[in-house]
């Protein structure tokens, strides 16, 4: 299952930093573990995976070390076509530190939570992490179109948080029903939950309704935003509530929503905060 956004259209968005590196990341460990697995097998993954020993050993770099180790091709493939696709747009919007936040949040208690719910084996990928930025993507725009390509032929275009509750309920079913098919389906549900709720807690319900706001700023990436804290969202020659309204349509519909004149209030009332 592939997915993309309808506003950017299939690979048509540009990677952005963080998204960049740890694609180059993943893919560069992807290639060692294989070297390494053909000399001495499982010695990567004891070390590096995550295991139910991992406290015990004093093995702690599992817990961020599992996400960036995949058993196979589809494994990585899938992984990082929804790492490019909905965590590009996510850190346009909330900025390199704040996604890598939302990233390895999810990972880490995509993890755990696998721990608690079946530790069998040992845990790698990054689905937790990326299941996670899935979570933030619908806190973040739960009514955005996200076109999913199913088995790579058959588009599917569904809202966000419609794709969301299904994924949620046939991870649920599969780890209940299939908890033997070698699949971290409660480290999915996990990282799901985890990004959801990180991104709603911070970036919705603490960012947009007490001092937090998101901010029109130009950057590498002229249709770039970034979240910076403010102690008031008024501005002398914008209305707070017009703000607002045009704010709460950006979270909804993306930026190519708004019409030149939302464009120009919004420019102007970044430019009237930065000249206080």
């Amino acid at each position: 299952m592939t997915p993309y956004s309808r506003e950017f259209g299939l690979f048509a968005q540009p990677l952005t930093p963080a998204v960049r590196i740890l694609l180059f990341a993943n893919l560069v460990v992807f290639i060692i573990r294989i070297l390494v697995e053909n000399q001495a097998p499982h010695a990567f993954d004891i070390i590096f995976g995550l295991s139910e020993d991992f406290y015990k050993n004093a093995f702690f770099w599992q817990i961020v070390t599992y996400m960036f180790l995949h058993a196979g091709i589809i494994h990585i493939l899938f992984n990082m076509i929804i790492l490019y696709f909905l965590g590009c747009e996510i850190e346009r919007t909330l900025g390199s530190r704040n996604f890598l936040a939302i990233y390895f949040v999810s990972g880490i208690l995509g993890g755990l939570g696998w721990l608690m719910l079946t530790d069998a084996g040992i845990c790698i990928g990054a689905s937790g992490a990326v299941f996670g930025l899935l979570g933030a993507y619908v806190a973040l725009f739960p009514h955005r179109y996200i076109t999913v390509l199913l088995f790579f032929i058959l588009p599917i275009t569904l809202k966000a948080w419609v794709l969301a509750a299904l994924l949620a309920g046939i991870e649920f079913m599969l780890m209940t029903t299939h908890a033997d098919d070698r699949i971290a389906h409660s480290a999915h549900l996990a990282g799901l939950l985890a990004g959801y709720v990180f991104a709603y807690v911070v970036f919705r319900k603490g960012g947009f309704r007490k001092g937090f706001r998101i901010r029109i700023v130009r950057d590498r990436n002229p249709q770039g935003l970034k979240v910076l804290r403010r102690e008031d969202a008024a501005s002398d020659a914008v209305s707070p509530e017009e703000i607002d309204r045009i704010l709460d349509k950006i979270a909804h519909k993306g930026m190519s929503s708004l019409s030149n004149r939302e464009r120009s209030m919004l420019e102007k009332a970044s430019l009237e905060r930065r000249t206080r």
